[in-house]
């Protein structure tokens, strides 16, 4: 009989499995000696106080009381969550351009500066190979077989400049070849 009994004492602490049954309340005192973790998941489920209750009315009436008040110069942004007006938008979307613009053009200045140490890195390193030849034919065949200056034509790179201007300007920007004098 004891058996019985710890086996029932037992199948209550198992959370049932299914869903239409609903948990009973534990009192005041089961809720007390519960360890903090499952105290705070068994009241996450609970009615809230009544003081809370009223707490969360009235700030849910002053929102919608602050929203409401928006006359017809004025929004609510998406974005900053605040009552603005057109200039100030305006502004906002004008300094959005600018960062994206310095941004761009760090990320190219960027990109330039690793590709230039990338060529000169592999110069240095076709240098290296081409004093380490045994004699000079060879070393004059390496040097021939791997160019180490860089090639004598370069087109402009379009997304150096700021698309402002014209489209002609543009095109002309970007057909426009550059030939290196070194020698």
């Amino acid at each position: 009989m004891r058996e019985v009994i710890d086996m029932e004492s037992q199948s209550d602490n198992i959370p049932s499995t299914s869903g239409n049954r609903r948990r009973s309340s534990a009192t005041a005192e089961a809720v007390k000696r519960m360890c903090p973790q499952q105290r705070a998941r068994y009241l996450a489920y609970e009615e809230p106080p009544k003081e809370a209750k009223t707490w969360m009315a009235k700030s849910r009436q002053r929102v919608s009381a602050w929203q409401s008040t928006a006359d017809g110069e004025k929004w609510w942004t998406h974005v900053g969550r605040y009552h603005c007006d057109e200039a100030d938008e305006a502004e906002k979307r004008r300094q959005d351009l600018v960062i994206g613009q310095l941004k761009a053009a760090e990320a190219r200045n960027r990109l330039r500066q690793m590709r230039l140490q990338y060529q000169n890195l592999k110069a240095k390193e076709i240098n290296l190979m081409i004093s380490g030849q045994s004699n000079a034919q060879t070393a004059l065949r390496l040097e021939l077989l791997l160019a180490t200056g860089q090639s004598n034509t370069h087109t402009n790179d379009c997304l150096d400049k700021l698309q402002v201007g014209e489209s002609i300007h543009v095109k002309m920007d970007c057909t426009h070849i550059h030939t290196n004098t070194h020698t």
